[in-house]
C-alpha cells in the first residue's frame, strides 16, 4: 500500500491560485513596460547623433556671432575715425575764421591809429 499523501485544501489552493494570478500580472505588466536593449541602443544613437548635430549648429553659430562682432567692432572703429575727421575739420574751419577775425582786427588796429 501507497502512504496516503495529505490532500491540500481548497483554500490553500485558492490561495496559491490567487498569488499566481497576482504574480503573473505583475510580469505582464514588467513585460508590456519592458524596452529591448536593442531599442535602447538604438534611441541612445539617436541621442548621441542629436547632440552631435547642436554641437556642430552651435559651433557655427558661434562663428556667425564672432564674424558678426568682427564687423561690428569695425564699423564702430571707422565711425569713430570719421567723427573724430569731421570734428578737427569743423575746429580748423573755427580756428581759421577765429585768427581771420584776429587778423582783422589787428590790421584795423595797426591801419587806423589813434582811432
Amino acid at each position: 500500500m501507497q502512504p496516503q499523501q495529505p490532500q491540500p485544501d481548497m483554500a490553500m489552493l485558492s490561495y496559491r491560485i490567487t498569488s499566481l494570478e497576482t504574480h503573473v500580472q505583475q510580469l505582464q505588466t514588467e513585460l508590456r513596460t519592458y524596452v529591448p536593449a536593442r531599442e535602447n541602443e538604438i534611441q541612445l544613437q539617436s541621442i548621441r547623433s542629436t547632440v552631435e548635430r547642436i554641437e556642430g549648429d552651435v559651433k557655427e553659430a558661434r562663428k556667425q556671432v564672432t564674424g558678426l562682432n568682427d564687423k561690428l567692432e569695425t564699423q564702430v572703429k571707422e565711425q569713430d575715425k570719421m567723427q573724430i575727421s569731421a570734428l578737427a575739420k569743423a575746429l580748423i574751419i573755427i580756428l581759421g575764421i577765429l585768427g581771420s577775425v584776429l587778423t582783422g582786427v589787428l590790421v584795423f588796429i595797426l591801419t587806423h591809429p589813434g582811432g
